[in-house]
């Protein structure tokens, strides 16, 4: 009878009691972002890489994203781009209906900052530029070489640390090589992506941030009736089996309002046909200054060259650019004037890009 008094006196206040619950771990967050890249083309057709000279409107990319984290020691991050294009490459632009694809989908363990360890669909850590993220570049689009000889984003896993102080970068990575949004591999062999990158100086001088680093990557790939980069060097068929081999080195130098990059990628195929050839390598490089001449208002100049070799002729390009950052790269307008030597062009190629960019 006792008991049954103590209950009903003690019913009313646990109820009225605040019981929080509080996570062993960390806490899980989760954050939803995204890019639009509105965009215009003027003049002539350009290079390769663009499949018309009519000036037209259209969208470079619309992306939504997923990002977050959750359990102890685990990140993922989901995207998807509803332009109708996953290609760093401006040809994939021209379409006539625009579609959802996913761009990134992936998860890292990242408990030990120098073993992170990924699996899923990602960029693949061969060319700077290349894994530079879109919406950060100082240019419009990126370097011819980066285009054609870079691989984008594949399935596979990665890891990748900081080391010494995190003076070191690495990334060892294996992916099926198959290019994006393909889940079936080719054959029983691999593609294979490592990269280093160091950072030499970091210091002030004269009031201003100096840094200086350098980078250098390597590729490795046994292909079966591969699509995409394949088409861009007379293969049979538009498609590509044989051997890939691919190194690159790059450079950045950071000092105030100055940005100077540099980079130089070089690709071996050895088609199993020999067609075109028994081997060739095709090459590139560019050299990119960037100044800011007020605080938002950012000067480019960039020149670049892709030699495919034993196909055409190299193709030169300078590009004269600015930048007004309106809300730094989260809200800007870009402007690329691109006086280029086209391959197979016997004409000089003006063409003029402007896009306007938000991220949200």
């Amino acid at each position: 009878m006792r008991f049954c008094i103590l209950l009903l006196i003690l019913i009313p206040l646990i109820a009225d009691a605040q019981i929080v619950a509080k996570p062993a771990g960390k806490e899980p967050t989760l954050k939803i972002g995204g890019l639009v890249q509105a965009q215009a083309d003027f003049g002539d057709r350009g290079d390769a890489r663009f499949t018309t000279g009519d000036d037209r409107f259209y969208l470079r990319r619309a992306r939504l994203n997923a990002q977050g984290t959750f359990l102890e020691d685990f990140d993922f991050r989901v995207e998807l781009d509803l332009s109708g294009s996953l290609s760093n490459n401006p040809t994939s632009i021209s379409t006539s209906n625009l579609r959802a694809q996913m761009t990134d989908g992936y998860v890292t363990w990242n408990k030990y900052s120098y073993a992170n360890i990924r699996g899923g669909q990602f960029k693949s850590p061969f060319g700077y530029e290349q894994l530079y993220l879109d919406a950060r570049l100082f240019t419009i689009e990126r370097s011819m070489v980066n285009d054609r000889l870079t691989v984008g984003r594949q399935i596979g896993a990665m890891v990748t640390g900081d080391v010494f102080e995190k003076r070191l970068t690495y990334w060892t990575s294996v992916f099926n090589g198959n290019n994006v949004n393909t889940s079936f591999n080719d054959n029983d062999k691999f593609l294979y992506a490592e990269r280093v990158s160091g950072l030499i100086v970091q210091t002030k001088k004269s009031g201003h941030d100096l840094s200086w680093s350098a980078g250098g990557n390597v590729l490795f790939s046994e292909d079966k009736n591969l699509t995409g980069q394949s088409a861009d060097f007379s293969f049979a068929g538009n498609t590509f089996t044989g051997k890939r081999r691919g190194v690159g080195v790059d450079s950045q130098l950071h000092f105030g309002p100055l940005d100077v990059w540099t980079e130089y990628l070089a690709m071996r195929f050895e088609p199993a046909d020999k067609v075109p050839a028994e081997e060739f390598t095709p090459k590139g490089w560019y050299l990119l200054g960037a100044y800011f001449i007020r605080p938002k208002a950012q000067v480019i100049l960039r020149y670049e060259t892709f030699d495919p070799t034993i196909i055409v002729d190299n193709t030169d390009t300078w590009t004269f650019g600015f930048n007004y950052l309106i809300k730094g790269d989260d809200l800007k307008f870009q402007v690329n004037y691109l006086l280029t030597d086209a391959a197979g062009i016997p004409e000089k190629q003006n063409k003029l890009l402007c896009r306007f960019q938000v991220i949200f």
